[in-house]
């Protein structure tokens, strides 16, 4: 009996070994950043998504890393993903905020007197909508809001079939009406939600200047932006068909358009 037993802890030991040396690598990545080695937090951190795989929480400390670095680009990369997975996570937010405050001081700092907007491309009033449909709630939570009217649907018609009195009967049949109307958009924004891909990308160098086309010999632009300046992505190239892009065509504003080079840049989603 003692021998089973024996067996049975061993294999819950070394089932629980991952977890452990998970929690240590995060405990060493934490006490890394407290004590302010947070080139060493950043490497930890990172490996602990390599090995382990991301998460917001850890996404957001890696952004914390970064960006106590001074590295201003990585760090709204990593806001910028850990948002993705939850868009709810209210301290990445707050940190994005900051993050855009620093750089558009950095980048009007560059712009030492000419007359160009920094300020980026406000979204129209159906990107509006859009955004708030696909990148700021998550499929499942448009999931859970459709299997909700859909119960609800289900409990007006049944009221509809099983009462007889009129009041009763007209509440279920529109009732039913509305909340199975509902359910069908719910699943239809979690399937937007789904299949939502990120066109935005952040400047990892501390100044480039955009060019006129994808050639580090074009024409440059007067003005440089600075590194975590985000931008969106209009155009990719690359040398063969398949492989990864060497250029990206961005946007910032009406003053702001051109090619960057990958080495300069990095895509929120990859």
């Amino acid at each position: 009996m003692s021998h089973y037993i024996h067996y049975i802890l061993s294999l819950v030991a070394i089932s629980l070994l991952p977890l452990l040396a998970s929690a240590q690598s995060t405990a060493e990545a934490d006490s890394a950043y407290s004590q302010g080695d947070y080139s060493r937090a950043v490497l930890l951190y990172d490996s602990i998504a390599r090995q382990k795989g991301v998460s917001s929480e850890l996404l957001f400390n890696l952004g914390n890393a970064y960006a106590r670095g001074g590295d201003y680009g990585n760090a709204m990369v990593s806001y910028l993903r850990a948002l993705r997975i939850d868009p709810s996570n209210s301290h990445a937010k707050a940190n994005v905020l900051y993050i855009e405050s620093k750089v558009a001081e950095n980048n009007r700092a560059e712009l030492k007197g000419k007359k160009l907007s920094l300020d980026p491309d406000a979204p129209s009033f159906f990107s509006s909508i859009r955004n708030f449909i696909v990148r700021d709630h998550l499929s499942d939570s448009w999931a859970l809001l459709a299997a909700i009217f859909f119960i609800l649907f289900v409990a007006c018609l049944a009221a509809y079939i099983y009462f007889r009195d009129v009041l009763i009967r007209k509440i279920g049949f529109f009732g039913g009406l509305s909340t199975l109307f509902l359910s069908v958009v719910m699943v239809v924004f979690s399937l937007m939600a789904a299949s939502y891909h990120s066109n935005e990308g952040v400047i990892l160098s501390p100044k480039v200047k955009l060019l006129s086309e994808a050639s580090t010999s074009a024409k440059e632009m007067p003005v440089a932006l600075t590194r975590g300046t985000r931008l969106s992505i209009l155009d990719a190239q690359a040398m063969e068909e398949g492989k990864v892009p060497e250029w990206y065509k961005v946007r910032l504003n009406s003053d702001f358009v051109g090619w960057i080079s990958a080495k300069d840049f990095l895509p929120v989603e990859p």
